[in-house]
């Protein structure tokens, strides 16, 4: 699941200025990756004592955040830049289109 999650957030902070998503969503990607790493470095470096029966607070808030809030974060930041693309493509203006290619969809 880490390894999906950074994998994710890493792509997703290279393509999302070459789409033209708001800077702040890029951002919000790129503090996620390296929050990301830093709990999985920190999960990884705390597990030990949870081979021994009982593990310590900081470890369990590592595996916690590791397993489900920082994924369900980057859910949230990939959400937020579809309904940005979303909402782009609707306020955007469409072409107008010529008398003979609407009569022509109606036939």
């Amino acid at each position: 699941m880490a390894a999906a999650t950074l994998y994710g957030l890493f792509s997703a902070w290279l393509l999302f200025p070459l789409v033209g998503v708001p800077r702040m969503l890029t951002t919000s990607t790129a503090a996620l990756a390296w929050l990301e790493f830093l709990a999985v470095l920190t999960w990884a470096y705390t597990r030990e004592d949870c081979a021994r029966g009982s593990c310590s607070p900081l470890a369990e808030a590592a595996r916690t955040a590791v397993a489900v809030d920082l994924p369900a974060l980057s859910i949230a930041v990939g959400a937020l830049a579809v309904a940005h693309a979303i909402r782009r493509r609707h306020d955007s203006p469409r072409p107008n289109r010529t008398a003979g290619e609407d009569t022509a969809r109606s036939k």
